[in-house]
């Protein structure tokens, strides 16, 4: 009884602090390829669609911006999971694609001294 009880005070608990951050907007797209930083990308509202390509392992992986927001367009991986990961915008979110070695991450949305989570 007490397992089951401390059990789902843990699942609330974690789902409180997951949703704590679910509709954060980031502020900028920080790409990687290989784990190197090669390419940065504000994130606003009302900003037009535009296009980027950067030079993954396997060849070219090339992503949109609009309305501050990021997708994966397309990439020479085999499965294109990464493409079906669709839009995100969300601050702490990320676009994966393995097999090309390029991720998308989304970050910023707080102020200077924001605080992410508070716990007791």
């Amino acid at each position: 009884m007490i397992v089951a009880l401390v059990t789902a005070l843990a699942a609330v608990s974690m789902v409180m602090v997951t949703r704590a951050d679910a509709n954060v907007r980031g502020s900028m797209a920080v790409v990687e390829v290989n784990g190197k930083v090669v390419r940065k990308v504000t994130l606003g509202s009302g900003q037009p669609a535009r296009k980027y390509t950067v030079e993954g392992w396997q060849g070219p992986s090339t992503f949109e911006v609009a309305d501050g927001r990021v997708r994966m367009v397309s990439s020479e991986c085999r499965d294109k999971i990464c493409i079906g990961m669709g839009w995100t915008g969300t601050s702490g979110r990320s676009i994966v694609c393995l097999p090309n070695r390029v991720i998308i991450r989304v970050t910023g949305g707080r102020g200077p001294g924001g605080v992410d989570t508070v716990t007791e």
